[in-house]
């Protein structure tokens, strides 16, 4: 073949698309600092189990879902009072929270399958130090220290990432310091 077409025939390939062999990935929404820094934090989605209950005389009593988020840990570390860097894409920066999680021996769980039914704390100027960057994103940290134990922030408004309500969230561990 003429070096030329073959020449050609590649650009066209390359510019058709051809050598993608996946979508880009999206831009971190969440980022952490760390002395300073901030990193991306990677996103982590809940699964969900149907607890069926009991039956009585026809009716289903104590049928529940329980929402958890696998690893005994997250792995991401932070301080008692963690520094976020918050991009939100079409949401508002009151639609994230800080949710606490249950501890479980191989698992975090969350305290309800519902936001509504959680104890959660709103990112708003009455929990967390708000401060503007440059892009549209916020720099938040909570006014008092948060407890040792499991944390996500959550975007509330979020649409659920399979037809089992799943969630994707950004988790992180407050250790004793």
């Amino acid at each position: 073949m003429n070096p030329v077409k073959l020449l050609l025939l590649f650009f066209a390939f390359l510019t058709s698309g051809g050598m993608k062999a996946q979508m880009d990935a999206p831009q971190p929404v969440v980022f952490i600092y760390v002395e300073g820094t901030p990193y991306p934090m990677k996103a982590s989605d809940s699964q969900s189990e149907l607890k069926k209950g009991w039956d009585i005389q026809g009716i289903n009593v104590g049928r529940k879902i329980v929402r958890y988020f696998w690893n005994a840990h997250a792995g991401q570390l932070a301080d008692s009072q963690p520094r976020f860097a918050i991009y939100p894409k079409k949401q508002l920066l009151s639609d994230y929270a800080l949710i606490r999680l249950k501890e479980k021996k191989t698992h975090r769980q969350m305290p309800a399958a519902a936001f509504d039914d959680c104890d959660y704390m709103r990112v708003d100027l009455h929990s967390f130090h708000i401060e503007n960057l440059p892009d549209m994103g916020f720099a938040v940290s909570p006014l008092r220290p948060l407890a040792p134990g499991e944390y996500i922030l959550v975007d509330l408004s979020q649409t659920p990432v399979n037809e089992y309500g799943d969630i994707r969230a950004y988790d992180f561990r407050v250790i004793k310091e």
